[in-house]
């Protein structure tokens, strides 16, 4: 039997369907009513990697059945897909097997005008396989006997047998779910509306003519992927070229906000990546050299259509424009 058995999937199922006025769902469950689509859907991380899927009311006879398959789905990533078994911080660190090679000479600052702590450091695993220290003061017993009592104070209690397989060190949320209640009627209601525009009619037209509106700010879900940038690779590089230049200006056009908006209390720089991250294969490591601090205008006429060769275009174009000037 696992964790996640035939006893958790019902008590589950009971939870989230055996309430006639609310749905309770579990962690990992949602509702989507977006546009046309409506239904539950399903986002589970195991060790960082995402299963989602997006069950339709359509497909089911019920939004009640739907939530049951949803769950079920759930449940078949809970049961076959077991968190792996990892240490973390200080359970990594191992102690090495020979006595001599676990004592350590340490001399530690001493407070205000106190002469430096000197001693001889005794590691050691307890009874719990966690990693011990002892202290033998040089002062206080003299370097080769504060050397001794480390070495038989490690060889006396360290504990020399085999240690225990490691558990999990995160937490596994589904263990014991949380349930949000959504009301059944406000499901039933949402379900039936599509957020689509419909035929408009002459008259309607005819407003949007004279008095041109549109409506804005609808919630969406979107599900995308990213592509990872380091912060501070962005503000190494225009350290570096406030450094050579003492101002922020496009590489490209030369222009400078701070000169053309003197109000501006902080200046505004764009950092363009010269090979485009979409189409690194992978991580892959970046230099400052791989960067270029570009205005908004020139990193969005960059972007549109081939980017290698409109930053190439572009550089052409006002390197040339330079040259005519001088």
């Amino acid at each position: 039997m696992t964790e996640y058995d035939e006893h958790y999937l019902e008590e589950t199922l009971e939870t989230a369907l055996g309430d006639p006025l609310n749905y309770h769902v579990p962690t990992g469950i949602s509702r989507y009513d977006y546009g046309t689509m409506h239904g539950w859907y399903v986002r589970i991380y195991r060790d960082r990697v995402q299963f989602q899927e997006l069950f339709h009311d359509s497909h089911y006879p019920s939004i009640s059945e739907c939530l049951r398959a949803a769950i079920l789905f759930r449940h078949e990533i809970l049961s076959t897909i077991p968190l792996e078994k990892k240490v973390s911080g200080r359970a990594l660190k191992s102690l090495p097997t020979e006595p001599e090679e676990r004592i350590r000479r340490r001399e530690e600052k001493g407070r205000g005008k106190k002469s430096p702590y000197v001693c001889w450091k005794a590691a050691y695993y307890d009874e719990n396989h966690k990693i011990q220290v002892r202290s033998f003061s040089v002062k206080k017993y003299g370097e080769e006997e504060a050397k001794r009592l480390a070495l038989e104070y490690t060889k006396n209690h360290h504990n020399n047998a085999p240690r225990p397989e490691s558990t999990y060190a995160g937490t596994d949320q589904h263990k014991k779910p949380k349930y949000r209640a959504i009301s059944r009627e406000d499901v039933e209601v949402l379900s039936t509306i599509d957020s689509i525009r419909h035929s408009k009619t002459k008259e309607e037209v005819a407003a949007e003519e004279s008095y041109p509106f549109a409506y804005e700010g609808e919630r969406k879900l979107q599900l995308h992927m990213t592509l990872e940038r380091d912060k501070k690779l962005r503000e190494l590089k225009i350290k570096e070229y406030l450094e050579k230049h003492g101002e922020i200006s496009c590489e490209i056009c030369s222009f400078n906000f701070k000169k053309r908006y003197p109000f501006l209390e902080k200046d505004i720089i764009e950092v363009h990546h010269i090979t485009p991250l979409a189409k690194l294969s992978g991580e892959t490591k970046i230099t400052l050299n791989d960067l270029i601090l570009v205005c908004s205008n020139c990193h969005l006429a960059i972007h549109q259509g081939d980017e290698e060769a409109n930053l190439i275009s572009a550089l052409n174009l006002f390197g040339s424009e330079q040259e005519r000037e001088h």
